[in-house]
């Protein structure tokens, strides 16, 4: 228990995406080492900025037990790189999570072929339906599919696999409470049931929008293979394809229309190397001499029932994924009312770009820079704009209210 609190300790004093754990390690030798650590072992690490040492410095363990006490009376188990089931893929970035947060089962990553599936929230029909087929063939043929469970291509990719009866990981960028979005709650409590989601971030932390780009290294190091599905040039998922291959990983893509703007980012991957993916068998081909004993290329090829797949696509049928009760009906009712945008939970900051556009106008970069705001702010505010539902991307790198 000591052990896992001093590791809560040191993650909530730095944060994710760092590689500060992985340096205090190399120098310090063991998690007490650093615990115990004075002003004066501080001051001979040359790297050591004043406000890392100040947090160093700082042995407070109030918040770390009250993180853990909460985690214990919600059934989160908390998973620290001291521990057995800590996923072993994640041992061999400089940037491992000091902590995750688990609800379900993880799969023994050294055993079971893990693959991630990626690709815009703004997904066409023909990428909703290519994301759907290939979640339920890789499932069928014996892999789990890991991503984000964000809107568009993610969370139908994790769909698709549920309803082949396969298992999912989930990662999210937000506390391991917080549900996001909101219309993904019943496919979380499924993938609970039969896979995990797990989560960096402690708990109660809201969706911000820096900490998608940070959760992707995650997504991507957990499995040997990366596939995108459609995705424009300013996609976060070609942040996780950027990941993968600095991380030596497979990345695959879905070749497209030069025409479609959903088409640009994955057309790109395939020009600077990345091998095409045009069913779930391109990519469990890969890795046949490793995981023989798990794939079946046969079951693989299996398609989804067409106008079951229009269904749960459409959300008017959300059964083979999640059985749903009169309470379950009622609970996704109360969770898309929340969902809806409410203009108080924006910043001022925000609200002055938000309140300074037109409807029904479209809006540049350099636009919304005219409205206020720094150019080194305006990147952060759009993504958490986007991120609370109050404008929308539209093709052509245009922005819209909504």
């Amino acid at each position: 228990m000591r052990e896992k609190l001093l590791w809560l300790w040191l993650s909530l004093h730095y944060g994710a995406g760092t590689t500060i754990y992985q340096k205090l390690f190399n120098h310090f030798g063991s998690l007490e080492a650093i615990y115990d650590s004075d002003d004066a072992d501080a001051n001979l690490i040359s790297w050591l900025n004043p406000s890392f040492k100040s947090k160093l410095l700082d042995k407070n363990l109030s918040y770390a037990k009250e993180v853990l006490e909460w985690c214990n009376d919600h059934d989160v188990d908390i998973i620290t790189p001291s521990d057995e089931d800590y996923p072993a893929p994640l041992r061999f970035i400089p940037d491992y999570p000091a902590v995750l947060y688990c609800r379900g089962k993880l799969p023994d990553f050294e055993k079971e072929l893990c693959i991630s599936v990626v690709g815009t929230r703004k997904m066409t029909i023909e990428g909703q339906r290519n994301a759907y087929e290939l979640g339920y063939g890789l499932a069928k043929g014996g892999a789990v599919v890991v991503s984000g469970m964000a809107k568009g291509i993610d969370c139908t990719a994790q769909k698709g696999a549920l309803y082949a009866g396969g298992s999912a990981v989930a990662v999210l960028g937000s506390g391991i409470d917080v549900c996001y979005p909101r219309e993904n709650f019943a496919l979380m409590q499924k993938i609970i049931n039969v896979g995990a989601v797990i989560t960096e971030y402690p708990p109660h932390t809201p969706p911000n929008g820096p900490n998608f780009p940070v959760r992707n290294r995650i997504i991507s190091a957990l499995s040997p293979a990366t596939v995108v599905v459609e995705c424009d040039l300013n996609s976060g998922a070609l942040i996780t394809a950027g990941k993968a291959m600095k991380q030596g990983k497979t990345v695959f893509a879905y070749p497209g229309s030069v025409r479609e703007h959903n088409n640009l980012g994955t057309n790109r991957l395939l020009m600077e190397g990345a091998r095409v993916a045009t069913a779930a068998i391109d990519v469990l081909e890969q890795f046949l001499d490793k995981y023989a004993h798990i794939i079946d290329i046969s079951a693989s090829k299996q398609k989804p029932n067409i106008e079951k797949f229009k269904r749960v696509a459409s959300n008017s049928d959300t059964s083979g994924f999640y059985e749903k009760t009169n309470k379950d009906s009622d609970s996704s009712k109360n969770e898309a009312e929340a969902s809806a945008f409410d203009k108080s939970t924006l910043s001022p900051e925000q609200l002055i770009i938000y309140d300074g556009m037109e409807y029904d106008k479209l809006y540049t970069v350099d636009a919304l820079l005219e409205i206020g705001s720094s150019a080194q702010e305006i990147s952060s505010l759009i993504m958490m704009l986007q991120l609370a539902g109050a404008i929308e991307n539209v093709p052509g790198g245009y922005y819209i209210k909504k």
